[in-house]
């Protein structure tokens, strides 16, 4: 989704307009300097601290953008774009709550400009509210019909929302507007099954031969290619953009897979059956948490249990990690790392956690008696989530290694899993995650249910009712039919999980064996005694 700071009423200055400039031209440093100095000169004045919180936003120092984008809206209360900009701020600092009150109150302005609607349309969807943010979205494609970057988000909400069709259409415009938008060609190729007869490989092919300035483009571009290569059975080639695509991402990134693997190890350790499972939680049945792998599964459980009258999918709220973090850094001491981290987050209060975090999820949440909260990192905080929740239910996801790393390494991850781009971290990873899930079994008891893939898959109805009843719910036919869930799929699953259940991607990283020998030598070193599967 393309962000876009609406222009807003300037202060007549040219250090305002030097210090815009410099912004746009990705000159962050020199920008902010001026515009530090112009709060100083003109502390009233809410042009300045709006420009100066978008400056912070481009330097991800979220925090400090929070604070002048406050300011902004305490000076100018009834200009809806600071309120929309203040709004993207919150969720930036995992504020979703306080970011939905505020995007309701810019709503409720009506705003009449392009750039308003379609930042607060980006605010909604950041929310996971994609369904809210469609008519922002259109208000401003009719007011600017001819913008691109308006037309591309538009689509991504009609994505969301399962209006494939109108998101082809949308993204046909945007590149028709502009043939070099390479993530239009991305989005627009994850819509549907590509085919021999409607396919967009030849027109990928030339923008690619043409060349492409910059790294991303180029992963971007091979990862669509290799995903419409491999829908029509080009499977040979389509690995080969593929690895393009990974091998380039991965120069990109400063990562050693080591350290999240010792990060694993010290959760196993710390966070025992002991640990975990003490007393003085919040007293709450209300939560479901469906953790796992990225394309493991987990979107699917999520619509499953939201086809229950009693359920309401909350999508993958960031509320758990978020407020852990918060409690934890309010503890005495100092820096720490992440290893200590482990260690510090037993100290947390687990009831004051627990409360934190339904209040967090609010007003998302509260709807029906339960919700489900399908973050998929939460693998890591599954220990924590039982201290805080005593009765919360957690369902994990399995996948046999060989397709969830093949799943994984043909996905591109905005700013998450950096082991998914090289085959052998990827096997590396895999096994150390497996261990933790043998290890949250044993710790958890009766809190987890361990879900295999395949299981749900090859018997839909026998497994849906073991998740129903894990949860305390009653079994209801709607469950079968998860594909007519009308509510918004905000993950890369968004088309898969529109369909009725099918068995078509297990077994398919076996038309690439040869090119998957690292993964496969990976995973065979690595293979615990007792095999990878979990007892159905």
């Amino acid at each position: 989704m393309y962000r876009k700071d609406a222009p807003s009423k300037r202060i007549a200055s040219a250090e305002f307009e030097k210090a815009d400039s410099l912004l746009a031209e990705g000159e962050v440093r020199q920008s902010a300097e001026i515009a530090q100095v112009l709060v100083r000169k003109h502390p009233s004045s809410p042009e300045a601290w709006h420009l100066l919180s978008r400056i912070y936003v481009r330097a991800a120092i979220s925090s400090a953008a929070c604070e002048c984008a406050a300011r902004a809206v305490r000076l100018s209360p009834s200009a809806p774009i600071f309120l929309v900009h203040y709004g993207q701020c919150l969720v930036a600092t995992g504020q979703r709550r306080e970011a939905l009150e505020t995007a309701g109150r810019a709503a409720a302005m009506n705003p009449t400009d392009a750039d308003c609607n379609d930042a607060l349309g980006t605010l909604l969807t950041f929310c996971e509210e994609p369904a809210r943010a469609l008519s922002f979205f259109m208000r401003a494609v009719a007011l600017s019909p001819h913008d691109s970057r308006f037309l591309y988000n538009l689509a991504t909400a009609q994505r969301m929302t399962g209006d494939f069709l109108g998101a082809e259409t949308s993204l046909n415009r945007v590149i028709a507007i502009r043939p070099d938008d390479i993530q239009a060609y991305h989005t627009r190729a994850s819509l549907r099954d590509q085919t021999l007869e409607a396919n967009h490989i030849e027109e990928m092919t030339r923008l690619l031969q043409r060349g492409l300035r910059i790294p991303l483009q180029e992963v971007t571009l091979c990862s669509a290619l290799a995903k419409e290569l491999e829908d029509v059975g080009c499977y040979q080639k389509s690995f080969g953009y593929l690895k393009r695509a990974n091998d380039l991402q991965r120069r990109q990134i400063n990562y050693d897979v080591a350290d999240d693997i010792a990060l694993i190890d010290r959760i196993i350790q710390l966070h025992d059956r002991g640990a975990v499972r003490v007393n003085g939680g919040f007293e709450t049945d209300e939560c479901i948490f469906v953790i796992g792998l990225p394309r493991s599964g987990t979107t699917l459980v999520e619509r499953i249990l939201a086809s229950h009258s009693d359920v309401t999918a909350a999508g993958e709220l960031q509320a758990f990690p978020n407020e852990l973090l918060k409690a934890v850094r309010a503890q005495p001491g100092g820096a720490m790392g992440r290893l200590d981290f482990v260690q510090r987050a037993l100290d947390v209060d687990p009831a004051a956690l627990g409360r934190m975090y339904i209040n967090a999820t609010r007003p998302q949440t509260g709807k029906t008696p339960h919700f489900v909260d399908k973050l998929p990192l939460n693998y890591l905080h599954a220990g924590l989530i039982r201290r805080a929740l005593p009765r919360a239910r957690i369902l994990a996801l399995v996948r046999e290694p060989m397709d969830s790393c093949y799943a994984m390494y043909k996905t591109l991850f905005t700013g998450a899993y950096p082991f998914s781009y090289d085959l052998s971290e990827l096997g590396r990873y895999y096994a150390a995650w497996h261990g933790m899930m043998r290890h949250w079994r044993d710790a958890l008891g009766d809190n987890l249910l361990i879900v295999q893939y395949e299981d749900l898959v090859a018997r839909q109805e026998d497994v849906s009712r073991r998740i129903l009843a894990h949860c305390g719910l009653e079994w209801q036919d709607a469950c079968m039919a998860f594909q007519n869930q009308e509510s918004s799929v905000t993950t890369a699953s968004a088309a898969q999980v529109r369909r009725p259940m099918y068995s078509s991607s297990i077994g398919k990283w076996r038309n690439l064996e040869l090119e998957l020998c690292p993964l496969i030598e990976t995973l065979r070193h690595h293979e615990p005694p007792d095999g990878w599967r979990f007892a159905g």
